[in-house]
């Protein structure tokens, strides 16, 4: 993956190289990239395709190694959110599918 990635805006942003939580707002590019996430996926929650999605959720979980950058990133509703937090990846993905059922 590259270290940089391109908005909606046209502006070039460097992949957040951080080791804990997307806390998006403290940081002009954090905020950036919620933003995008969430304008790529049309402002609708990517998991149940159903809510306004208000959250940039990573698709590979940071335990299990997934980056920050927007191949990563999936828009996602509070709800969807928080109920995927605490599945591991695989689960994860069993969960999406019912969800879009």
């Amino acid at each position: 993956m590259e270290n940089t990635w391109i908005d909606h805006k046209n502006v070039t942003w460097k992949v957040p190289q951080i080791r804990g939580r997307l806390k998006c707002g403290k940081c002009p590019s954090h905020a950036a990239l919620r933003e995008f996430i969430i304008y790529r996926a049309g402002g609708i929650c990517q998991i149940c395709n159903k809510y306004q999605a208000t959250v940039a959720d990573h698709i590979i979980s940071r335990r299990n190694g997934g980056s920050h950058h927007p191949d990563n990133l999936q828009a996602a509703c509070q709800s969807c959110n928080s109920r995927k937090a605490g599945l591991i990846d695989t689960k994860y993905k069993n969960y999406r599918l019912k969800c879009q059922e």
